[in-house]
């Protein structure tokens, strides 16, 4: 007699705000928090598939949709030409990621989503993706700023992924952990819009009476999950007890103030996977007058006042408890950015912290995805003579004022056996040396810090513990 095979079955959830309110999520017109709560079921939930989808609406000063298309380049004053970050669209909006079960167990925090997001996103999506399109529908950014701009002029749809470590993992039993309860609080307005100033000086748009705003609307979670056969899922009911590692992220805060920066942070994590560093000068956050979302070099004043000349970062250094580790030197970059060359060990370095797994080929992937600045000091055509490369005053095509550096800084402690190093107790310093012009002041920036370790649930007789 011939016997029925179960099989698993494949579905799609969708989920929506339990806290829906109008429909209407804003900082400033709705409500400033999402939440959303997947269920505790016998199901395998994939955590890469899941998203956040809805619309996107921005909005000038005056409640009126932007006319980017018409302002963008104008040489006439335009008060409506606002718009978001190309590189990472709407990971912009998110400030806060924290994601529990039903019973309240914080799995993962995430504070300055946004910014980490400004690392991570560039870094892990293609040059094709964002000259095709493929990230457009993720994230809402197109590689050309001005692409970005005139997409902004109207509402759009997306399908937003979610960065965090404990959703990229190993498929997730919902059943074990609890059910998931995912939080997002909104990014302020001034943080996920800006103006075009800096190409179109005339440009005023978000410093009008009360700013541009965003919001979100026809919100929804949507998420891929495997349902088991029926013995399979009587097996998962009564299974009270286990233990399940995964990555997660913390974050912590900065600020440079000298050309010999030495920052001490307690990071208390037992198995530090790696640190991963942006930085931005500290006025342009929450300034509709910059991008808030850019990772740049430290920065010094050009004789305008802008903040568009690089300074020269000579040493960085990772320390354990005062002793350099993981490595036992610190890299240079005197050689290359004195020549306007990519800082190749940095690099390397960054990217494994990234991706744990470093190739020359992800190294080539990455120098075009971001979409950097060119390797030469050389000006670009049109352009006076001896204008920072930093300027974006030269002309519009994807060769200058779109090619805007992606800075990043990072090291990885364990690409083998990925089990990461024990800061419990023992502080991390990172030493940043750098040498500005000679009279010219460093201005503040802000240093954010993303420390990626691993966690891990205990599940014991209907009781869960995190441990880091």
């Amino acid at each position: 007699m011939a016997q029925s095979v179960q099989q698993s079955r494949r579905e799609v959830l969708q989920i929506l705000p339990t806290n829906v309110g109008s429909g209407i999520f804003s900082p400033r017109a709705g409500l400033p928090q999402i939440i959303f709560e997947i269920p505790r079921f016998p199901k395998i939930m994939n955590g890469k598939s899941l998203r956040i989808n809805g619309t996107f609406t921005a909005l000038a000063a005056e409640g009126v949709s932007p006319n980017n298309t018409t302002t963008f380049f104008a040489n006439a004053a335009g008060n409506n030409d606002v718009y978001i970050d190309g590189r990472t669209g709407l990971s912009s909006v998110i400030d806060v990621l924290s994601i529990q079960n039903l019973e309240g167990a914080t799995y993962e925090t995430i504070k300055n989503y946004n910014r980490m997001a400004s690392s991570l996103s560039p870094l892990n999506e293609s040059i094709g993706n964002y000259l095709n399109g493929g990230v457009d529908g993720l994230y809402g950014g197109l590689s050309k700023e001005v692409s970005t701009a005139g997409k902004c002029d109207n509402k759009f749809d997306f399908s937003l992924p979610l960065l965090a470590g404990f959703l990229q993992g190993a498929p997730i039993d919902l059943q074990l952990v609890k059910g998931c309860r995912i939080i997002i609080n909104l990014s302020p307005d001034n943080f996920v819009m800006r103006n075009n100033k800096w190409r179109n000086p005339l440009s005023n748009g978000g410093t009008g009476a009360g700013g541009a705003y965003y919001e979100l609307s026809n919100l929804s979670l949507s998420v891929t999950c495997e349902n088991p056969p029926a013995e399979a899922q009587q097996a998962m009911l009564q299974n009270v007890q286990g233990a399940w590692d995964y990555d997660a992220y913390s974050s912590f805060y900065n600020v440079v103030l000298s050309n010999d920066h030495n920052a001490i942070i307690n990071i208390n994590t037992g198995r530090t996977i790696a640190t991963i560093m942006n930085m931005i000068p500290s006025k342009f956050l929450n300034n509709y007058n910059y991008n808030s979302q850019w990772t740049s070099q430290l920065l010094t004043e050009n004789a305008g006042g802008v903040l568009t000349n690089r300074v020269q970062m000579t040493d960085l250094t990772f320390l354990k408890g005062g002793m350099r580790i993981p490595l036992d030197f610190s890299t240079s970059s005197r050689l290359a950015q004195g020549n306007g060359t990519s800082s190749s060990f940095n690099n390397f370095e960054e990217l494994n912290a990234i991706r744990n797994v470093w190739s020359l080929s992800n190294f080539e992937k990455s120098l075009a995805t971001e979409l950097s600045l060119a390797s030469s000091n050389a000006v670009a055509a049109g352009a006076a003579a001896g204008q920072p490369r930093f300027s974006l005053q030269n002309g519009y095509s994807i060769n200058d004022q779109d090619r805007i550096q992606q800075y990043n800084l990072g090291v990885s402690y364990d690409s083998i056996t990925y089990n990461g190093l024990d800061f419990r107790g023992t502080p991390l310093g990172i030493r940043i040396q750098s040498v500005a012009p000679t009279g010219v002041a460093l201005r503040p920036h802000s240093l954010f810090i993303f420390i990626k370790h691993k966690n891990t649930i205990v599940f014991q007789d209907g009781q869960v513990r995190v441990i880091s």
